[in-house]
C-alpha cells in the first residue's frame, strides 16, 4: 500500500478546506437571509398555503398554519377572511403584505404577512447567492492550486530542455525556495542527474583523449619501425617491434571491449551457477606461472566452495588483473597471498589479494580504479584498465572493491561480494 505524500496531504487539505469554507459561506449566508425581506422560511409558509387552499379548499390550508406557527420564531403568517376575521395562523397588524387567494370552492380568503415574503420562484435570489460565493471561491482555490503545481513544473522543463542541449550546469531546486514536497524531492533529482551526466561526458572527453593517446604511441613506433624496414630490408628485428606493437594494440582493444561491456547495462550481460573458490584456484593456478619467472608464489587459502548466481567471465577478468597486478608488482622472492572467507551473518565472500610491492600512494588509492590510471613509474606497464574492470565487475554483481597499504609494505585489494540464488 502507497502511503500519502506530503504533496497529497496538500491537496487534500486545500480541497476539504475550499469545500468547508463553501459550505459555512453558504450556510452563514442562508442564516443572515432570514433578517432580510423574503425570508425563504415565511415564503415557504405562505406559498404553500397559498397553493394548498386553491386546491383543496380553506379548511385544508387552516392545519398548515396552525402545525407551522411554531417554527417560525415568531414571524406571523395569517389567513384571514373578506370580512377581516383571522381564520389561523398568527394576527398580521394592518398595512403589511397581503395576497388574495380564490379558494377551491370558490371562498375568497386573504394571506398577510408583515413583508413581501417574495415570489414562489423567487427563493432564488437567497439561494443563487451561496452557489455564486461557492463557484467564486472554488475558482480562486483551484487557480491558486494550479499556480502551485505547474510553476515548478515549467522550471522543471526549462531545465531539462537547457540539459538536453548540454547545460549541465542548469540547476532547479535553488528556485524552489522553502518548498518541500515531492515536486522539490524532483527537482533534487534532476539536478542529480545533471551533475551525473557532467560527470559522464567529461569522463567520456578524457577517455577519449587517453585512447587516443594510448593508440597513438604503437602507431608511431609501428610507422617508424616500418619505414626502418622499408630503407633496410635486412632489418628483421623491426619485423619483431611491429608484432609486438600490434600485440599492444590488440590487448588495448580488448581491454578497451571488455570495460564498455561492464560499463553497460548490467541486465544485458548473462549468469550462471558457479564455484568462485574453483575460479579463484584456475587463476592462482595460472599466476603462479608466471611469477615463478621471478621467483615468488602465489599462495591461495580458502574455504571449499563458494557457488553463487554471477557472470562466470567478467569475475575472472576481475580476479585475474587484480593478482596479476599483485605478481608484475610485487618484489621478487615474495609471496602474493590470496585469501578467501566466508560471512556467515551475511552470506558473503571476502577476498583479499596483498603483494609485497612498492604500494600506492595514499592520494591515488581511489583514483587507480580509473581507467587509464599509472604512476609516474608505471607508464610503461599497461594500459591502466585492469583495476577499473575489476571495479565495474565486482558492483555489477554487489559487491565492493578496496584498496589499501599494508603496514609492512605492499598494497592490499579487498572485495566483497554477496551469494546470489
Amino acid at each position: 500500500m502507497i502511503r500519502p505524500s506530503r504533496l497529497f496531504w496538500k491537496l487534500f487539505l486545500a480541497f476539504w478546506l475550499a469545500t468547508s469554507l463553501t459550505f459555512l459561506v453558504g450556510l452563514a449566508i442562508l442564516l443572515l437571509g432570514r433578517f432580510f425581506p423574503g425570508d425563504p422560511q415565511i415564503g415557504t409558509v405562505f406559498f404553500n398555503t397559498q397553493h394548498v387552499i386553491e386546491r383543496f379548499g380553506v379548511d385544508a390550508g387552516k392545519p398548515l398554519l396552525t402545525v407551522w406557527a411554531d417554527d417560525l420564531h415568531g414571524k406571523q403568517v395569517g389567513l384571514y377572511d373578506q370580512q377581516g376575521r383571522l381564520l389561523a395562523g398568527n394576527p398580521v397588524p394592518a398595512g403589511g403584505y397581503s395576497l388574495a387567494v380564490t379558494a377551491a370552492d370558490g371562498q375568497v380568503v386573504t394571506l398577510r404577512a408583515p413583508e413581501d415574503p417574495g415570489s414562489p420562484e423567487g427563493k432564488g435570489p437567497s439561494h443563487a447567492i451561496p452557489l455564486l460565493v461557492g463557484t467564486v471561491m472554488s475558482a480562486l482555490f483551484s487557480g491558486y492550486l494550479a499556480y502551485y503545481l505547474v510553476w515548478p513544473l515549467v522550471h522543471l522543463r526549462r531545465a531539462m530542455r537547457n540539459v538536453a542541449e548540454g547545460r549541465f550546469d542548469t540547476r532547479v531546486k535553488p528556485i524552489m525556495g522553502r518548498r518541500r514536497d515531492e515536486i522539490v524531492d524532483l527537482a533534487e533529482d534532476c539536478d542529480r542527474m545533471a551533475t551525473q551526466l557532467k560527470l559522464l561526458v567529461d569522463a567520456q572527453q578524457d577517455l577519449l583523449h587517453d585512447i587516443s593517446h594510448e593508440l597513438r604511441s604503437p602507431l608511431t613506433r609501428m610507422r617508424a619501425a616500418i619505414g626502418l624496414l622499408l630503407q633496410d630490408p635486412d632489418r628483421l628485428e623491426m619485423l619483431g617491434r611491429i608484432e609486438r606493437e600490434s600485440e599492444r594494440i590488440d590487448t588495448l582493444i580488448e581491454e578497451l571491449l571488455t570495460l564498455a561491456r561492464v560499463q553497460g547495462r548490467p541486465e544485458s550481460l548473462g549468469s550462471e551457477r558457479l564455484d568462485v573458490i574453483e575460479l579463484l584456484a584456475d587463476i592462482v593456478e595460472d599466476a603462479q606461472f608466471e611469477a615463478g619467472i621471478k621467483g615468488c608464489q602465489v599462495i591461495l587459502a580458502a574455504p571449499t566452495t563458494f557457488v553463487s548466481q554471477v557472470n562466470g567471465e567478467l569475475l575472472y577478468r576481475c580476479f585475474e588483473n587484480v593478482v596479476r597486478n599483485a605478481v608484475r608488482y610485487t618484489a621478487p622472492a615474495t609471496q602474493v597471498c590470496v585469501t578467501a572467507t566466508t560471512g556467515e551473518p551475511w552470506d558473503w565472500l571476502h577476498v583479499r589479494i596483498t603483494d609485497r610491492g612498492p604500494g600506492v600512494e595514499p592520494h591515488r588509492l581511489r583514483s587507480i580504479f580509473t581507467p587509464f590510471e599509472r604512476g609516474a613509474e608505471q607508464a610503461q606497464a599497461g594500459f591502466g584498465l585492469g583495476l577499473a574492470i575489476a571495479q565495474r565487475a565486482v558492483e555489477m554483481h554487489g559487491g565492493q572493491i578496496v584498496a589499501s597499504n599494508g603496514a609492512e609494505g605492499g598494497l592490499i585489494v579487498d572485495i566483497a561480494l554477496p551469494r546470489k540464488a
